[in-house]
């Protein structure tokens, strides 16, 4: 089973796109199945709902479900 992983946001990563982010660390994971994740909330950005467009900034913590 797997678990809701936390990753924080390293330098090479600043002011990127969250759902650049997510194609550049998950290449797998869908367009479509990412926005449906985004919009129930199940991606997080410093504890907070994220959407898409949001950029990114050292330090903050991503919140990925299994």
């Amino acid at each position: 089973m797997s678990s809701v992983k936390t990753v924080e946001v390293a330098a090479e990563d600043d002011d990127q796109r969250l759902d650049r982010w997510f194609k550049r660390h998950y290449p797998e994971l869908g367009h479509g199945r990412l926005q449906k994740m985004l919009r129930t909330g199940q991606v997080r950005l410093d504890g907070k709902r994220a959407k898409a467009n949001a950029r990114l900034l050292v330090g903050q913590s991503i919140r990925i479900p299994p």
